[in-house]
Formats: C-alpha cells, sequence, structure tokens
C-alpha cells in the first residue's frame, strides 16, 4: 500500500486555495491529501494530523486584520513540526523577503506569478522523493 502524503495549503484567498488544491489534486502522480485553510491559525490546530507540505502565504490578513503573518506561522510550525516542509508563497518578488523565510525554516520560496503552480508542482514531487529516500522507499 503507497503512502499518503498530507499537504496543507494556506492562503486568505479563497480562490487561490482553490486552484492550487484542485491543481495539486490532478497533476500530482502520488497518493496525497489535499487540507485548505484560510487562516494559519488553523493550520496550527491541526499540526496533530502531522502534515509532510505546507504551502503557506508569506500575508495571511485579508480576511481578518489581526491574523497571524505567515512568517510566525513559520516559526510556529518549525518548532511544533520541524520535519514538516513548508513552502512559502508571496506575490512579493523580493529577495530579502524569500531569505528571511528560508533563515527562518522555510524549505523554499515561491513567487506567486504565471510560473507558481508548475514550481508547487516540481516542488511537491521533489519533497515526496526525499521523503521516500528518507523512509527507505526508493
Amino acid at each position: 500500500m503507497a503512502r499518503n502524503y498530507k499537504i496543507f495549503l494556506v492562503d486568505d484567498d479563497i480562490k487561490t486555495l482553490i486552484m492550487l488544491k484542485n491543481h495539486l489534486e490532478k497533476r500530482i502522480a502520488h497518493h496525497i491529501t489535499v487540507n485548505v485553510f484560510a487562516y494559519g491559525e488553523n493550520c496550527l490546530d491541526r499540526l496533530d494530523e502531522e502534515p509532510d507540505i505546507i504551502v503557506l502565504d508569506y500575508y495571511l490578513n485579508a480576511i481578518k486584520e489581526d491574523a497571524l503573518s505567515g512568517t510566525d506561522i513559520l516559526k510556529q510550525i518549525v518548532e511544533l513540526r520541524p520535519q514538516a516542509r513548508v513552502v512559502m508563497m508571496s506575490g512579493q518578488d523580493d529577495m530579502e523577503t524569500a531569505l528571511e523565510t528560508v533563515r527562518n525554516g522555510a524549505y523554499d520560496y515561491i513567487i506567486k506569478n504565471e510560473k507558481a503552480m508548475q514550481r508547487l508542482e516540481f516542488l511537491v514531487n521533489k519533497i515526496v522523493l526525499e521523503i521516500q529516500k528518507a523512509e527507505g522507499v526508493v
């Protein structure tokens, strides 16, 4: 029985969440379960489900102004579930922002542009292969 990989998507833009979820479910050849969260706090509440990959938006305050930022959520994920690979996504095409997220423990940083979906697909496949190697599957 093939292992199921859990992916959490966290973005305050519901359209983005639906697009990312649909894209990953169609394009990833591995067994995956994708959960979506409009708030980072909801993602933190469900870390006990042991997600393998968390795709996290950099800005998370479009719906709730006092929502924790992506960086705040990232730091808590790194503390509470360090083995999860966190991919940050942002509209910020800014090297300093990307470096800051990686310094804070992100696996990688994706700029939300026309190539974001393909880049995310590539990273998810890359991470799954890394997990399989670590678990002795490949």
